[in-house]
C-alpha cells in the first residue's frame, strides 16, 4: 500500500519494491539528482535522518506504520547485512525522469482482462482416440452406418404371460399379442406393472403393515339398513312420511310407536316400510331434488334399484310367512301376526302413494277383512290402530266401487267399532259417521239399476224411507274432539259432505226422453227457480236438458216451476243465450241441473268456507281428500270448482299421495260434463271414474 502511494506522489516505485542493491549506481544518480529541485524533499528527508538508524528513517518516510518498521528492521538486520558506514550510499534512491503528462490520475488505471479459460472439456477427454484397427488401412475407408459402440439390449420382461412361458418373442400388442393370435393359443394377457421400490421402502411398508390396525366390518344395526339408499328411505319415513299418514302429533304417532318396534324384529316389515318410503318420495319436487343434492354419494338410478329390491323382498317375506304359519304353529306367532298386518298396511299405502288406478288396493282390503275375522292381533292398542285405518279406507272405497249386487241392501252395521277403537285417530270410524257412507252408496246403486231397467219410479219407497233414517242420523251426529283440535272443524265438514252425498243420491235426473220443445229449451241455461210448497202439486212438464223428463214424483220429489205455476219452457231459444236476463252486459248465469235444490248450493258454500280455513301445514289435510271429491261433484259454479281445485292440490302437497291427482282428474271430467249439460253423467260420477279407467281410493 505504501509503495503505491509513494508512486502516486513521486512517479517511481519504492526502493524496497525495486530491490535496489547496487551502490555505485545509487551514488551516480544521487549526484545527478542534486540538480533537480523536484527531488529535493525526499533527499533532505533522508540526510536529515542520518543520526538515526536506517530502519527508522525508512519507516518514517515510506511506511508510516509500526508493523512496516518492524518488518524493515528485521529484513535490514538479517537479510541485507549492511553496516552503518555504508548507509549514505544505499539510502539514495534512483530517480527516473517523469513524463511531461501532468494530467495523470489513479482513476485512469484499469484492471487487465483475465485470461479466458475454456469452458468446454477437451475433445480428447470426451471422445477418446479410437484404436487403430489391425491390418493395412483402407485408401477410402467406409463410413460406419451405426455407432462404433453397439449397445446390447437385454431380455424384455413386458411380454405377455403366454409368450414368456413359451419363451417366445412377443410383439406386446394389446389386448392380445399377434404372436399368440398367429399360433392360435390363448393369450393370458400382461402382468400388472409394479413400481420399483428400494429395499428401504419395502422394509418401511412391511413395518407399517405389521403395526397397522386389523380391518373390521361394521355390520348394520337393523336388518335391511345396509346401504346409503336404505338410510335415506329410513330417514324419510321417520321424519316425514309417518307424520303425514295420521292426524296425531309428533309425540304420539302409531306409525312410529307401533310399526317401528315390530319392523326391527321382522325383516319383511322392514322391507315393506323402506319400499313404501321409496315410493312416496317424488324426486321431481323441490324436496326430492334437495334430497339428491344433499346425498352426493348416491344417484337416482341407485335409489330406484334399491326401491325395487325392497319391494320384491317385502312380497317374498310376506308369502313365506303365510306358508310358514299355515303349516304348523310357531313360537314366533305373536310376532308374525302383527307383522303381517303391518305389511298389508304398507302395501295399501303404496297403492295410494303411487296413485295406482288399477284397483290393487282392494286386494289388500279383502285380505284384511278375511284375516281380522280369524286371527286378530293380541295387542288391543295395535288392533285399534289397524282396525281404524283399514276401516276408514274400506268406507272410502265404497264411493267408486260399483257393487255387483247393487239391488241388495247391506245389513245394518252395528257401531261396534267405537268399542274397539280407543283412542280414535282418524275421523268417522270410531264415532260411526262413515258407517252411513256405504248405505248411501247402496241406495245409489239401486237407483242406478232402476234407471238402466227403466223402472218407474226410479227412487222407490224403500230407498226413500232408508234415506230419511240416514238423514236423521246425520243430523244427530256431533263431533267429540277436545277444544282447539282441528278435527272438530273436519267433523263439521264431514257432516255436510254426508248430507250433500245423500241429497244428490235421492234426486237423480229423469230418464224419459224429452219432447222437442223441452229439448230445445234444455240447451239454454236454466233459470233460478224457487221450490214449490210441500202441499202443492207439481206439474208434470219441467225445464230439463236432454235425457231429462219425468212425471214421477218418486224420481223427482221436488219439482220446480215459474212463479205462475206454469212450466218454464222457452219456445226455441237461441243456444248459449239467457233470454230471461234483462241486461245484455250481465254475467252469464250459472249452469245448473234441472230441479236443482238451492239448499245444495248453500251447503256447498258453507263446506267450502270450512275448507278454506285449513292451513297447508295443518295435519288435518290428511282427512280432506274425501270431502273434496264428494263436495266437488256438487259444485256447479266455476268459483266453487276453483276452490275445490285449490284444496285438492293443497292436500296433495301435504300428504304427497298421488291418488290426489286421480281425484282431480275425475272432478275435471265431471265439471266438463256440467258445461255440456250431461246431467245424467254428472249424477253418476262414480261411473265417470270407471269410464276413465280409474279405480282407486279417494282418501
Amino acid at each position: 500500500v505504501s509503495s503505491t502511494m509513494s508512486f502516486a506522489r513521486t512517479g517511481q516505485l519504492s526502493p524496497i519494491s525495486n530491490g535496489v542493491v547496487d551502490a555505485p549506481c545509487a551514488t551516480a544518480d544521487s549526484t545527478a539528482s542534486d540538480s533537480s529541485p523536484s527531488q529535493s524533499p525526499p533527499v533532505a528527508a533522508m540526510t536529515h535522518s542520518s543520526s538515526s538508524t536506517s530502519t527508522e528513517a525508512w519507516a518514517m518516510e515510506y511506511v508510516g506504520t509500526e508493523e512496516a518498521a518492524e518488518m524493515a528492521y528485521d529484513s535490514g538486520s538479517h537479510d541485507l547485512g549492511w553496516d552503518q558506514s555504508s548507509y549514505e550510499v544505499l539510502a539514495v534512491p534512483k530517480l527516473e525522469p517523469m513524463d511531461d503528462d501532468d494530467d495523470f490520475h489513479m482513476d485512469d488505471l484499469k484492471e487487465a482482462p483475465l485470461t479466458p479459460v475454456p469452458t468446454t472439456e477437451s475433445p480428447i477427454l470426451d471422445h477418446p482416440k479410437a484404436k487403430r484397427p489391425r491390418g493395412r488401412p483402407r485408401k477410402h475407408p467406409l463410413t460406419p452406418s451405426t455407432a462404433a459402440n453397439k449397445i446390447t439390449k437385454g431380455r424384455s420382461k413386458t411380454g405377455c404371460l403366454t409368450c414368456r412361458k413359451r419363451k417366445k418373442k412377443c410383439d406386446e400388442a394389446k389386448p392380445r399379442c399377434m404372436n399368440c393370435e398367429k399360433n392360435a393359443v390363448v393369450c393370458e394377457g400382461y402382468p400388472e406393472k409394479q413400481i420399483w421400490k428400494s429395499g428401504r421402502e419395502r422394509a418401511e411398508e412391511e413395518r407399517l403393515k405389521s403395526h397397522s390396525l386389523p380391518p373390521i366390518t361394521m355390520q348394520p344395526l337393523f336388518h335391511g339398513l345396509e346401504t346409503l339408499e336404505d338410510m335415506i328411505f329410513w330417514k324419510h319415513y321417520n321424519e316425514h312420511l309417518s307424520t303425514v299418514l295420521t292426524v296425531e302429533g309428533e309425540h304420539k304417532n302409531a306409525f312410529k310407536d307401533m310399526m317401528i318396534p315390530i319392523a326391527v324384529k321382522h325383516q319383511g316389515l322392514m322391507h315393506s316400510i323402506l319400499s313404501l318410503s321409496s315410493k312416496h318420495i317424488d324426486f321431481e319436487t323441490p324436496y326430492g331434488i334437495n334430497l339428491l343434492k344433499n346425498n352426493a354419494g348416491t344417484t337416482l338410478e341407485a335409489l330406484q334399484e334399491r326401491s325395487i329390491h325392497h319391494h320384491d323382498q317385502a312380497r317374498l317375506k310376506f308369502y313365506d310367512d303365510v306358508e310358514f304359519t299355515n303349516d304348523e304353529p310357531s313360537p314366533d306367532y305373536k310376532l308374525l301376526v302383527p307383522a303381517r298386518y303391518g305389511q298389508m298396511l304398507c302395501f295399501l299405502l303404496e297403492a295410494l302413494a303411487e296413485g295406482n288406478p288399477r284397483g290393487e288396493h282392494r286386494l289388500h282390503l279383502s285380505a284384511y277383512q278375511n284375516l281380522i275375522s280369524s286371527s286378530p292381533p293380541d295387542d288391543s292398542a295395535f288392533l285399534s290402530f289397524i282396525a281404524e285405518f283399514f276401516q276408514y279406507h274400506i268406507f272410502a272405497d265404497e264411493l267408486l266401487h260399483l257393487s255387483t249386487n247393487s239391488t241388495r241392501h247391506p245389513p245394518p252395521r252395528k257401531p261396534h267399532s267405537a268399542l274397539l277403537i280407543h283412542p280414535p285417530r282418524l275421523l268417522g270410524v270410531a264415532d260411526g259417521l262413515l258407517e252411513y257412507l256405504p248405505q248411501i252408496t247402496a241406495i245409489r246403486n239401486t237407483i242406478r239399476a232402476n234407471i238402466v231397467a227403466q223402472v218407474d219410479p226410479v227412487v222407490d219407497y224403500v230407498s226413500l224411507y232408508r234415506a230419511a233414517e240416514i238423514d236423521a242420523a246425520i243430523r244427530e251426529w256431533t263431533p267429540h274432539w277436545p277444544p282447539g283440535d282441528s278435527r272438530d272443524r273436519v267433523g263439521l265438514l264431514y257432516k255436510h259432505m254426508m248430507w250433500i252425498y245423500l241429497v244428490r243420491t235421492i234426486y237423480p235426473p229423469s230418464s224419459t226422453s224429452p219432447s222437442p220443445s223441452t229439448t230445445s229449451s234444455a240447451v239454454s241455461l236454466p233459470l233460478i227457480q224457487t221450490p214449490p210448497r210441500p202441499n202443492r202439486a207439481a206439474p208434470s212438464v219441467v225445464n230439463t236438458p236432454p235425457r231429462s223428463a219425468s212425471t214421477s214424483c218418486a224420481s223427482s220429489p221436488r219439482v220446480f216451476s215459474s212463479g205462475s205455476g206454469r212450466p218454464n219452457i222457452q219456445p226455441n231459444p237461441t243456444p248459449r243465450k239467457n233470454i230471461s236476463s234483462p241486461r245484455a252486459d250481465s254475467p252469464p248465469a250459472i249452469r245448473q241441473p234441472p230441479q236443482h235444490d238451492p239448499r245444495i248450493t248453500l251447503a256447498v258454500d258453507e263446506s267450502l268456507a270450512i275448507l278454506d280455513t285449513f292451513k297447508p301445514s295443518d295435519p288435518s289435510q290428511t282427512l280432506l281428500l274425501l270431502p273434496c271429491l264428494v263436495i266437488g261433484a256438487a259444485c256447479f259454479s266455476p268459483s266453487q270448482q276453483e276452490r275445490v281445485r285449490v284444496a285438492t292440490r293443497t292436500s296433495r302437497g301435504y300428504t304427497g299421495l298421488r291418488n290426489s291427482d286421480l281425484v282431480l282428474e275425475v272432478l275435471e271430467e265431471v265439471w266438463r260434463l256440467m258445461d255440456v249439460g250431461d246431467w245424467a253423467a254428472v249424477w253418476n260420477w262414480p261411473g265417470v271414474a270407471g269410464r276413465l279407467g280409474l279405480d282407486f281410493i279417494p282418501a
